[in-house]
């Protein structure tokens, strides 16, 4: 049994705290996330002794109030396979871009795998980084959904997070030079030949 939210996944941490937010009874609240991270039904948890459930319970609650270790490593490995997380706005690609801001835009916490997906690339046995695949993205937060312990991913996710606003910021700088460098040459008539092909 899992004994703190640490021992959790992303997909059970998500599921605890989509029924904190939608169960207002503490008792039940705690009997249905009891339910979803040990994969029994709500009948069979609530049939349970009262001192065996009691005791299943307890550490139910720092679910709620979650407190991220203050250690952020970006290396890190998921069921045998190797990731790197890639922060640096500079380092990012286009696609990865396109993806963080897509699911960033949704809500952050149903979508830390997503998330981690989009910023974290496959590194070789040999430390290499492997190139961004967006066509595996799907299969790469899946693993992290499944395999990932929060107390893993919560850590990136919040040091990603306060960069964010940063990359986006950096991102319209680029993109405003490069419009206004595209209108001078367009003006001068450097851009009208290869527009009119």
């Amino acid at each position: 049994m899992i004994g703190n939210y640490h021992q959790l996944t992303i997909g059970q941490f998500i599921k605890c705290k989509t029924i904190t937010n939608l169960e207002q009874d503490s008792v039940m609240r705690k009997v249905k996330m009891l339910a979803a991270i040990s994969g029994k039904t709500e009948d069979e948890v609530e049939s349970m002794p009262i001192n065996e459930l009691i005791e299943q319970l307890k550490d139910l609650s720092e679910v709620e109030t979650l407190k991220p270790n203050d250690k952020v490593k970006m290396k890190f490995k998921v069921n045998g396979k190797r990731f790197e997380c890639v922060w640096k706005s500079q380092e990012l690609t286009a696609s990865q871009y396109i993806d963080v801001t897509h699911f960033c835009s949704q809500d952050i916490i149903s979508n830390i795998h997503n998330i981690l997906a989009a910023i974290c690339v496959e590194k070789t046995w040999y430390g290499k980084r492997k190139k961004y695949n967006g066509d595996k993205h799907k299969e790469v937060a899946e693993l992290f959904y499944n395999e990932m312990k929060i107390s893993q991913a919560y850590p990136i996710m919040l040091f990603f997070c306060r960069y964010l606003r940063e990359l986006e910021r950096n991102t319209l700088t680029c993109l405003g030079i490069a419009v206004e460098g595209a209108i001078v040459s367009l003006q001068n008539g450097g851009g009208l030949q290869s527009l009119t092909r």
